[in-house]
Formats: structure tokens, sequence, C-alpha cells
């Protein structure tokens, strides 16, 4: 076990490495994070968050497991962002979301139904699906490569892209990147989650990666 310390701005926090030996053809590793003392100023709460990473061929997978340590109660929202690659934003559609309501962050936060049979992107996007699917489908169609995300534990879905305007202004994000880009999120937002003493709640996520012309692509399907 390697411990070694992650810094957030002020805020140093410890982090377990615990690599973990398969027979499977794939690597994984267990991350551990367990609240300090400096972290009670911040959030007063103790917890321990353990997410075990598992990579394959053409698969992640995320397994977050967050623990109350504390003699109280707490209440907590999580998400899982993921930043995929595309060849161009207008080629791209997500499927598995249609007919679902949804939180606009750009309409102050209003709630809707999403019409559409899949999304499509002609502008800036910053939604959150409620009761998702365990399992969506975003597909590159100029690549011939489709994202399949299945998630357990996290019931919202997050959709975002920044557009022109917006991308200008992150730091972190070139100016044209929002064309070849897009953020897909599992997530626990709406509801939040609520730990007793000692209690753990786990969730899960997958992501792999398959040829569009092999995808047999059914909603609801596992």
């Amino acid at each position: 076990m390697d411990l070694q310390g992650i810094d957030y701005g002020q805020l140093t926090v410890p982090l377990c490495l615990c690599p973990q030996l398969t027979n499977n053809n794939q690597s994984t590793v267990d991350l551990i994070l367990k609240s300090t003392e400096e972290d009670l100023k911040t959030w007063p709460h103790r917890f321990e968050l353990q997410l075990r990473v598992s990579l394959s061929a053409n698969k992640l997978t995320l397994i977050p497991r967050v623990r109350n340590t504390d003699s109280k109660a707490f209440s907590f929202t999580f998400a899982l962002c993921n930043y995929l690659s595309v060849s161009d934003i207008s080629d791209v559609c997500v499927e598995g979301l249609e007919t679902l309501d949804y939180l606009d962050n750009l309409l102050q936060k209003g709630r809707y139904t999403e019409q559409a049979d899949a999304i499509t992107f002609d502008g800036e996007i910053d939604r959150m699906y409620l009761s998702t699917p365990t399992k969506i489908a975003i597909i590159d169609h100029e690549k011939k490569r489709t994202y399949v995300l299945r998630k357990e534990g996290m019931p919202d879905a997050v959709v975002w892209n920044p557009w022109d305007k917006k991308a200008k202004a992150l730091p972190d994000l070139g100016n044209e990147d929002y064309k070849t880009m897009l953020c897909v999120d599992s997530a626990a937002i709406e509801t939040a989650i609520i730990l007793k003493p000692f209690e753990e709640w786990k969730c899960r996520q997958e992501l792999s990666t398959c040829v569009l012309e092999l995808l047999q692509w059914t909603v609801g399907s596992s």
C-alpha cells in the first residue's frame, strides 16, 4: 500500500492506492479517501470513499463506495463525470433518454420532457435527466463508434456541452474543443443519499466502446 497525498487548493487529503491482482486480463486498483481533521472544517462529517477502478479491453468499470464513519447521519449527492472524445459533436446522438423528464440548467432548472427520439446537438446543452435507464448509448456516426454507458445506483444522467461562447471562458478547454467532446454523467442528484452512522452506499458504472455496425441496441436491455 502506497500512501500519497492529493492537494485540493489549501486542502490536502490522504489517498491510499491498493493494487488488486486479477486473472481475467483486467487491471484493478482501489483508491481510498478518508476525511481528515482539516476536511471537517469544510464539511463536518467523517466519511470514507473507496473507488475501485478496473480497466480491460474496451471497458472501464468504476465502483464507488461511500461509508459514513461518523456518529451522526449525513446526506450527499454524487456524480461520475465522463468527458467523452467524439469526432464532431454535430454528428453525435444520445439514445436511451427519450420521453424522460429533465431539469434544464439553462432555463433556471425548469422541468421539461424530452420529445426527441434521440438527443442531437446544435448548441449549448446542460440538462439533468431523471429516472434514467441503466443503459445509455452515445453514438458517434463519423467514427462509427458507440459508447455504451451502464450504471447502477445512480438514477440521474447529466448531458453537457458548453458550445462556443462558454468554451472560450473555460481555462481548461480550448476555444474549439467543444466540437470534439461530450459530457454524459452518471449521477444521483435529484434525491440526496442519506447515510446513517456506519452505513455504506455503493454504485457502479461501466463505460465500453463498440463498432457501430456490430451494435444491437435495444433500450432497456442489459
